[in-house]
């Protein structure tokens, strides 16, 4: 009994302590940003901006609200340094990992409300591939130096 009760505080204090490991003294962590970089098609970037207007602004306000993202941002990429480089980059932010992985069964009925119907929400990212091509896409997690 006594072996059992010592396995059973040992197995509970590495469970307690393995959180405080996974801590850094240097930094805090903050939300997790995924960073895709596209290349707007020629000829197409009044049709991406409208695209972005009608569909992605309201469906990210509309997780921003539901507290399924945080934030989300694009950047315009002023300097070319290859051909193929991105021209336009949007970031959106996570509460956390787990977030990224949650996001898409929770915003899928919010995207088909929107759309109309799951299939027509397919259509349109089918669609986009017309519009811009996707150079790169990171992650990153944000922290603040301690």
């Amino acid at each position: 009994m006594k072996k059992v009760l010592s396995l059973i505080l040992f197995a509970a204090t590495l469970f307690v302590a393995s959180p405080t490991f996974a801590q850094s003294p240097n930094y805090s962590s903050g939300p997790v940003w995924r960073v895709n970089y596209y290349s707007i098609k020629p000829g197409m970037s009044d049709a991406f901006w409208k695209d972005f207007r009608e569909n992605f602004k309201p469906l990210y306000e509309e997780f921003k609200k539901e507290g399924w993202i945080t934030e989300y941002k694009l950047y315009l990429n002023p300097v070319t340094d290859h051909p193929g480089d991105w021209d336009i980059a949007f970031a959106t932010a996570y509460p956390n990992w787990a977030a990224i992985d949650q996001l898409e069964a929770k915003a899928s009925t919010a995207v088909a409300k929107h759309y109309g119907s799951r299939e027509a929400a397919m259509e349109a990212a089918k669609k986009r591939t017309e519009l811009r091509e996707l150079v790169a896409s990171h992650l990153a997690e944000e922290v603040v130096p301690k």
